[in-house]
């Protein structure tokens, strides 16, 4: 650490670094700020420069001039400046055939008289923005997704060359007055914070919409350490919480939380064993279970086939309680709508025994992407034939495959639709999978359902349940 103090050497710098010292020089910048050099990294015995200066990184990102982003290079050897392609080749002209094609149109495909000047041109396609930013070795972290989204402008060094980000358009050394293909659609619709600060002034939109799609595509990503599935998205949290004065909660907002809590998760890869997350976090957050999610609501933009004015959140968030202070982790809730409990058995609800998947019974409008494999079951009422009726079934999506458990089931209801209107394949009812905790007052959240049984809450009245 001393001799780090009293200045060394770029040329002693791994080629990663070295590679941005070079840029920023070119650019005419004097500070450049590299975040492994810049912070002394956590270990066991000590945390304490990390957790200081950490907090300070949406600021940093934020508030730079330029982010560089290395995104060919898996860690600190791989560089920022590669040779382009093709350099060591020698440019000429390469005819594709020993003599050029015409073609007698009036005679069909008859090919005659092979005039030398008539040479087909080639053209390829630029590089793809998805393949190389995205689909990149560092598109792949956790961690960057806030770095990208903080930043101003970011210039992306890979292989293929630069390529260009910022709040006006999307670049690169192929196409410089801007990508040709929308890539905002393919990258579900992801905006620099600076950008969907200036133009979205809804903080319902902001904390939900926005804000949804910010939390699906983090989850995708790659964290190292599962206890950093918080900390490496409170960067984004900061400036829109700032910007709304909303209050942030274990990964949702007080604003959108009762809406918000209507997430399920995505099946796992064939052979990787989930685990819920460290940290004692409440299991209403998605944070609590490692993986992707994807959440339901009630905004068209996520449903567009959904008819939305038939359908109401019913449940109303009563408080929320941080038991060690400003300790967000330790934070209960509690909640008010209908609920039941499942008695599987002959005159309730049971396992289903015929072939039949929940992505196949669920409401038209399950999202493209949601791929739940083995994490789902449906119950439904029991007939003599093994007849089932959608309409009086309930799909889950379990949390975990340790959570799969049918027995002590309590449904709770978040949405409902109206009977007005609707039509027959939609769901009537969407809401959490709860389960008491051991001999504790309160609920554990162990999944979300989706139902099309009009009577699945009939007799049940509103009552306030406390979420652990």
């Amino acid at each position: 650490m001393p001799s780090l103090l009293a200045g060394f050497s770029d040329a002693a710098l791994p080629k990663t670094f070295k590679d941005a010292v070079w840029i920023t020089r070119q650019l005419g910048k004097s500070y450049l700020w590299i975040d492994s050099l810049c912070i002394i990294q956590p270990t066991a015995e000590d945390n304490s420069d990390w957790t200081i200066e950490g907090s300070k990184m949406s600021d940093i990102y934020r508030n730079s001039w330029l982010t560089i982003a290395a995104s060919s290079a898996s860690n600190s050897l791989g560089g920022c400046l590669f040779g382009r392609l093709g350099s060591e080749f020698e440019i000429g002209p390469a005819p594709l055939f020993e003599r050029a094609i015409r073609r007698d149109w009036e005679g069909g495909e008859n090919i005659f008289d092979r005039n030398p000047d008539w040479l087909p041109t080639v053209r390829p396609n630029p590089p793809s923005w998805v393949n190389i930013v995205q689909k990149s070795p560092l598109g792949s972290r956790a961690w960057v997704l806030q770095e990208r989204i903080l930043s101003r402008r970011t210039l992306y060094a890979s292989v293929q060359g630069f390529f260009w980000e910022c709040a006006e358009k999307r670049a690169s050394v192929y196409e410089p007055l801007g990508c040709s293909f929308d890539y905002m659609f393919r990258d579900n619709g992801l905006q620099t914070i600076n950008q969907l600060l200036a133009e979205e002034q809804q903080p319902e939109s902001l904390l939900g919409f926005h804000w949804r799609r910010i939390v699906e595509y983090y989850t995708r990503l790659r964290l190292t350490f599962e206890s950093d599935r918080l900390p490496a998205i409170a960067g984004l949290a900061k400036p829109l919480g700032i910007h709304t004065g909303d209050t942030y909660l274990v990964g949702h907002w007080e604003t959108t939380l009762c809406s918000s809590l209507l997430w399920f998760r995505l099946a796992d890869e064939e052979g990787v064993e989930v685990q819920p997350a460290e940290g004692g976090l409440p299991s209403w957050s998605w944070a609590a279970m490692p993986g992707a999610v994807k959440f339901t609501s009630l905004d068209s933009r996520d449903y567009p086939t959904r008819q939305m004015d038939d359908y109401r959140t019913v449940a109303t968030i009563a408080s929320y309680t941080r038991l060690d202070g400003n300790v967000p982790q330790h934070t209960t809730l509690k909640i008010t709508g209908r609920h039941r409990l499942v008695e599987l058995g002959q005159t309730d609800l049971r396992i289903l025994t015929i072939r039949k998947t929940i992505s196949d019974f669920w409401a038209g409008h399950i999202p493209t992407s949601a791929d739940i494999g083995q994490l789902g079951a449906v119950l439904t009422k029991p007939y003599e034939d093994e007849f089932c009726d959608d309409k009086m079934s309930v799909g889950i999506v379990y949390d975990a495959e340790e959570r799969k458990s049918h027995e002590g089931l309590v449904l709770f209801q978040v949405l409902s639709a109206s009977r007005n209107n609707l039509a027959a394949a939609e769901a009537r009812h969407e809401g959490l999978v709860l389960r008491r905790r051991g001999s504790a007052k309160g609920f554990e959240r162990i999944g979300f359902f989706t139902s099309q049984y009009w009577g699945l809450f009939d007799g049940t009245e509103p009552e306030t349940v406390e979420l652990i």
